[in-house]
């Protein structure tokens, strides 16, 4: 972890790429062979990153094996299963879009349909490892929105995929589960295989592979965000616990060995405290897959004052903001780019990880300065339904007729003209 300045930050995040020539390369030769070859390209792709025995009967996952998967779990682990599943459905419940009509000042109606999309398909990553938070958070805005058919990608190690995955799946009552992971996925959900339902758009997180994917065949298919390495920004001051910054640190930073995290305060000494507690928890703790974050993704801010700490968290939009004050008027005047924010220093980012309710799915790499974090309007459409009335194109029929033909669009002009309402 170092310190670094404002100057610098801002240099470092303006000149980095996201472009990695050989993982675009990859990416578009396996979306290609899938496009063409279809199954038998994506058994090749299992066969090979996944498991060397595989066959097409073994890719879809019965109803049977999630069930039996969910009933296979510790009564424990259910009841957090579930408790999370109950906190993240009530505060997802919140966002439902309503349908809705208005009629205008003269006499033309306007209906604007919320409908969900058709078919959508859930990236889960992972294999043995376990990530039932992420089947939840992307399915249960899903179910909420009424999308008739949810699909869920998830990959396995060596034949097997974890249990609490398919638990998850289970609880979230899911349409299919396809045993498959990588770019492979995503590029049998944009096309469709025999095999693979074709989706019209696809959620969740995974490595730069099926990031690569998303973004390449995005307009094929509908993407929720390229989501990148994960990140937290935690604003501290001369009160806040050094210890429980440097815990929270490291939690983001187990998540990948690219995760950036950063400590933003106006008061230098508790910048030097979390450097020295993070090196301490570090040499005691056995804390996986943090080294490389920390050592080449973790800095250390020093704030001239309070407005330059606004400046900064903005300027950086992190997937995840930790403010170690209580809410006020203040911080939501002045913080407008952030995916998720917690406030206080008892609210850590793990909590909305899993059981807070709010949604995990969130922007990175300072795509919060113009996206949201997942939610239920990402599972819908609008459509509108226009009825223009006869006072209406009365007054407005002259002035279309108008601007068309001052745009050189004739057909436009004569298409309102032909209807003009005599008056």
């Amino acid at each position: 972890m170092k310190f670094v300045s404002k100057k610098w930050i801002f240099n470092h995040l303006n000149s980095q790429s996201n472009t990695n020539t050989k993982v675009n390369y990859t990416v578009k030769k396996i979306i290609e062979d899938i496009k063409k070859n279809k199954d038998k390209a994506l058994l090749k792709y299992v066969k090979k990153f996944e498991y060397r025995k595989a066959t097409l009967d073994n890719i879809q996952i019965p109803k049977k094996i999630l069930k039996e998967a969910y009933n296979s779990i510790p009564n424990d682990i259910k009841k957090s299963l579930k408790l999370a599943y109950k906190r993240i459905y009530h505060y997802h419940s919140k966002q439902k879009k309503i349908s809705y009509s208005f009629k205008d000042q003269l006499d033309s109606k306007f209906y604007i349909k919320w409908s969900p999309i058709e078919n959508v398909g859930l990236y889960i990553p992972g294999g043995l490892a376990s990530y039932p938070s992420t089947v939840l958070m992307t399915a249960i805005p899903a179910k909420i929105a009424k999308v008739p058919n949810i699909m869920i990608c998830v990959p396995s190690q060596n034949g097997q995929t974890s249990n609490l995955t398919l638990a998850a799946a289970h609880l979230c009552g899911v349409n299919q589960v396809y045993n498959v992971g990588g770019a492979q996925a995503i590029a049998a959900l944009a096309f469709g295989t025999n095999l693979v339902k074709k989706a019209d758009k696809v959620f969740g997180p995974g490595n730069q592979y099926v990031s690569e994917a998303k973004k390449q065949l995005f307009g094929l298919v509908g993407i929720d965000l390229p989501a990148g390495p994960s990140e937290v920004l935690v604003i501290a001051n001369n009160k806040s616990n050094p210890s429980w910054i440097a815990y929270d640190i490291l939690a983001q930073g187990e998540h990948d060995p690219k995760a950036k995290t950063y400590v933003l305060s106006k008061n230098k000494n508790i910048l030097i405290k979390v450097k020295s507690e993070l090196k301490r928890v570090m040499k005691e703790k056995n804390i996986k897959n943090v080294d490389q974050s920390i050592k080449n993704n973790s800095y250390l801010i020093l704030a001239k004052n309070q407005k330059e700490i606004y400046e900064i968290s903005n300027f950086i939009a992190p997937e995840h903001l930790h403010i170690h004050e209580k809410f006020n008027n203040n911080i939501m005047k002045n913080i407008s780019n952030a995916g998720s924010v917690f406030l206080g220093e008892r609210a850590p980012v793990a909590l909305g990880d899993y059981t807070m309710g709010t949604n995990h799915v969130l922007p990175t790499d300072q795509t919060a300065k113009f996206s949201s974090g997942l939610s239920v309007e990402d599972f819908t459409k609008k459509t509108v339904f226009i009825n223009p009335g006869n006072k209406t194109l009365k007054k407005i029929a002259n002035h279309t007729i108008n601007l068309a033909r001052q745009e050189g669009l004739e057909a436009h002009a004569l298409s309102v003209e032909i209807r003009k309402i005599k008056t």
